[in-house]
Formats: C-alpha cells, sequence, structure tokens
C-alpha cells in the first residue's frame, strides 16, 4: 500500500510578487508582505471575500441539508440516490473548501499582529506547519493543521519539533496535540513549558531507557500542572488543557550502544502520553496471506484510551473520591456540591473528561467551600503511557489529533483519509477537512508523522 511520501522538491521560475486579492503587483516579497500586513486595502479585500465565502458556505450547507432530506425519503429510487449521494460528496467537499479559505484568511490576520479576536489562536497559527528530524535509521516527516472550525475562539494548540536528547546525546523526537478548555491560559502555558520541561527531566535520567522516557515524562507532566495550579490559585484561573504526546526514540544498549534485541541498529519505538480525549492511531499494514490478490491492507492500531469520566475505571476512581458522573449532552465529572470562586457561586461544575492540566476546581474542590470530597482530584493530570516498536516495513503513520476529530470520524476513516496524500503536512491539512465537512462544529487539530529510512 502507498505511503505518505515526502514530495520532491520543484525547481520553478522566482515567482512575481503580486497580491491576487488586491490585484496588485509589488517591487519584492518583503514589500508584499509588508502590504498584506499593514495595507488597509488588503484588510477590506479580505473582509470582502470572507463574507462572500462565508455566505457561499451557508448556501452550500442549506445544499447539503436539502440533499439529506431527499436520502433518506424510503421510496427514493436506488439509481436516483446514488446520484443524489456523488452530489453530496460533491457539496462537502465545496463546504470544506470554504472553510479552509476563511482558515486561511484567519491565519493571514493572526499574522499581521492584531489585538483582540484577531490574535485569538494566534500561537497556534504561527507555529511551523511541518518539520523533518533524523532518530535512528529513520528520518521523520511532521506535519500539522489547525482549524478555528465553527467556535468563535482558537483553544487549541500543537508542537511539532519537542526535539530532545538523550543523557548520551541520542536524538528524541517529540510532538504533541493539546486542546484546551475554559480559556487559553493552561495551554498556551503548556505550549511554551513543555519541551523545557521534558528536557530537564529526561536529562536527569541515568540513561534513555523506555521506563526512563516513560519515567521524564510522568515528572514532567506533574511539575507543569503543579505549577500551572500555583498561578491558577493566584489569579482564580479556571482554565484547563489536555494532550496527547508522542516520543519517538532509538533502542539503545545499557552502555548507549546498539540496541540489545534481535532488531536492526538504529530501530526506533514510539512512547504515547495521553491526558484527555485527544487520540493517537498508527497505521499498520497487515500481512498478505490469505488475501486472493496478495496485497497488504492498511488498519488502523489505537495507542491511546480516552478519558472520558464513564469510563469504568476512571468512573470508579472518580466515585471513590466523592465526585459523581452525569450524563448532560456527553457524561461528565462533577463536584458533589457547591463551589465558591472567584466571588461568585457555582451550584454544580463538571468537565467532560476525566483527566486534565489545570482544572483547579476539580482538582482542588475542598479548598472552595465543597464538601464531601477527598483530597487528591476528581480530574487529575497523571498520563496513561503506551510504547510500541515501530517496523517500518508495516507501520505507515501516525496521527494525533484532537476530539473534534475523531467526535465525526472512526479511526479507519481517519487512516483511510491521510494514506492517500503526498507528505504529512497535506495528508493532515486533508484530515482537519473532512472532520469539517463531516460535521465538527469543534476546534480542528491534526498532526501527521510519517517515515522513511535514513540514507
Amino acid at each position: 500500500p502507498a505511503r505518505i511520501a515526502k514530495p520532491e522538491a520543484a525547481t520553478a521560475a522566482a515567482p512575481a510578487h503580486i497580491c491576487y486579492l488586491c490585484r496588485r503587483k509589488l517591487p519584492s516579497a518583503e514589500a508584499l508582505l509588508r502590504h498584506e500586513r499593514q495595507s488597509e486595502l488588503h484588510r477590506r479585500s479580505l473582509d470582502k471575500q470572507d463574507e462572500l465565502v462565508a455566505q457561499h458556505k451557508q448556501e452550500v450547507l442549506a445544499n447539503v441539508h436539502s440533499l439529506r432530506k431527499q436520502l433518506n425519503d424510503a421510496a427514493i429510487d436506488p439509481s436516483r440516490c446514488a446520484a443524489l449521494e456523488g452530489q453530496l460528496r460533491q457539496l462537502l467537499g465545496e463546504y470544506g473548501m470554504a472553510q479552509e479559505m476563511l482558515e486561511h484568511s484567519r491565519t493571514l490576520r493572526g499574522n499581521g499582529g492584531g489585538g483582540g479576536s484577531r490574535a485569538a489562536g494566534a500561537m497556534c497559527r504561527r507555529q511551523p506547519t511541518s518539520h523533518e528530524i533524523r532518530v535512528g535509521n529513520l528520518v521523520l516527516d511532521l506535519g500539522a493543521a489547525c482549524w478555528q472550525g465553527g467556535k468563535e475562539v482558537q483553544e487549541d494548540r500543537y508542537v511539532l519539533d519537542l526535539d530532545l536528547r538523550s543523557p548520551e546525546g541520542h536524538a528524541v523526537a517529540g510532538f504533541c496535540v493539546l486542546d484546551g478548555h475554559s480559556g487559553s491560559r493552561c495551554v498556551d502555558f503548556l505550549t511554551e513549558r513543555l519541551a523545557g520541561q521534558l528536557q530537564a527531566c529526561l536529562s536527569a535520567m541515568s540513561s534513555l531507557t523506555e521506563d526512563n522516557l516513560g519515567q521524564a515524562v510522568l515528572e514532567a507532566c506533574a511539575k507543569l500542572d503543579s505549577d500551572f495550579l500555583i498561578s491558577a490559585r493566584k489569579g482564580e484561573f479556571m482554565d484547563g488543557s489536555t494532550f496527547i504526546l508522542g516520543l519517538l526514540f532509538p533502542e539503545v544498549g545499557p552502555s548507549g550502544g546498539a540496541s540489545p534485541s534481535q532488531r536492526p541498529a538504529g530501530s526506533c519505538r514510539l512512547l504515547v502520553a495521553n491526558v484527555g480525549d485527544s487520540r493517537a492511531v498508527l497505521c499498520r499494514a497487515t500481512g498478505a496471506e490469505g488475501k486472493e490478490d496478495g496485497k497488504q491492507r492498511l488498519g488502523s492500531l489505537r495507542l491511546s484510551e480516552d478519558h472520558k469520566p464513564d469510563r469504568p475505571d476512571e468512573q470508579q476512581r472518580i466515585q471513590a473520591k466523592g465526585g459523581s458522573i452525569a450524563h448532560h449532552g456527553v457524561w461528565r465529572v462533577f463536584v458533589p456540591g457547591q463551589v465558591y470562586f472567584g466571588g461568585r457561586s457555582f451550584p454544580r461544575w463538571g468537565l467532560a473528561v476525566s483527566r486534565a492540566f489545570g482544572d483547579l476546581l476539580l482538582k482542588e474542590p475542598e479548598r472552595y467551600g465543597c464538601s464531601g470530597v477527598a483530597p487528591g482530584g476528581l480530574v487529575i493530570a497523571e498520563p496513561e503511557l503506551r510504547t510500541a516498536e515501530l517496523d517500518p516495513a508495516a507501520d505507515r503513520f501516525l496521527i494525533l489529533a484532537c476530539d473534534g476529530i475523531w467526535d465525526v470520524l472512526r479511526d479507519e476513516d481517519a487512516v483511510a483519509v491521510c494514506a492517500g496524500q503526498t507528505g504529512a503536512e497535506l495528508a493532515a491539512h486533508s484530515l482537519v477537512r473532512h472532520a469539517f465537512a463531516a460535521g465538527s462544529g469543534d476546534n480542528l487539530t491534526a498532526l501527521v508523522v510519517a517515515w522513511r529510512p535514513a540514507d
């Protein structure tokens, strides 16, 4: 089966410096950039374009609803049904493309350094969307896409280049997706400090082993959560964030040399750490044995389990601390009584995930007038860890994505969307676009990691 291949560099003539939106030719790249960032004409042109695109998006959505009503008609002729399904796929593609244009406009405005709502989520958009690094005998191609989608603010973040070093000097590639809630303070805090804290904890270990790397992640997460809660108490913040982290590292022996296993030198392993309901999914090819055509099939292997309050082990932990869970649209964890915070009274306070960073009221409700709850947190920031051997002959790529993706796409659907793309960045963009077209109204972030043998 086809891999996600990194596109070959193409040689082309130097482009003219033209703003096609404003129909203006500029003398240099610097002048074009200055025009896009500072020109009032460009801002008005963007406003007009956004207005037209938003209008077109609503027209497409109305047509989508109309087609779906026709498809729900039980008496519809099968041939007519096939034609309508084709039209529906085309319209959903148009719907996703329209949103992509709006997201691109948001990116331009964010890069313009504006304040207020224009700058919302600007940190996410300023991050690079592609990265390459060598680990062991693999070269990694990483790509990401981050859309605000249908929400008023952008609280998702991602990091492609958590490039760490083991105590022996081996490269460890790190990457993560973070999904903030109740504000962006916590998610921005994590984005800014995660790399430094992980490196500090890893450097304190004696060597690079699976156990030591996992311990470094546990210690880094505990420290980050503790430090943010200090700020949250002082500033009376209720912000929180989930995250899904991947660390790809080489197998090394006790002395820092080759792996003692039977795998080739330079073989790599993957550690996934999850806090919340973002998810990691590996694309793995299954064997051709027994297949009529003798070809391999691409499958999905989930490398994390969502932390939902109704997960039996999470529910048991929450109730043992005195908390409760209830279904209000989705399953949520609730404090058992009224809490007082920031000069306000909250008769009931809950969250739709059972693990997260921040979320002070669900970490320490007993400090804020809530009785009947034991110390230790109804919501915790301890990550669940899972490791896997990477077999480049079978494993194709890895997807990390927020719950806005997984709410509307199955694991195998996400793998199928990414598999046909050229390059990890295009795969991530395609996945985000498909999730939006499938009806997700959340912030949407996807990060894709592909690999190839090093020369």
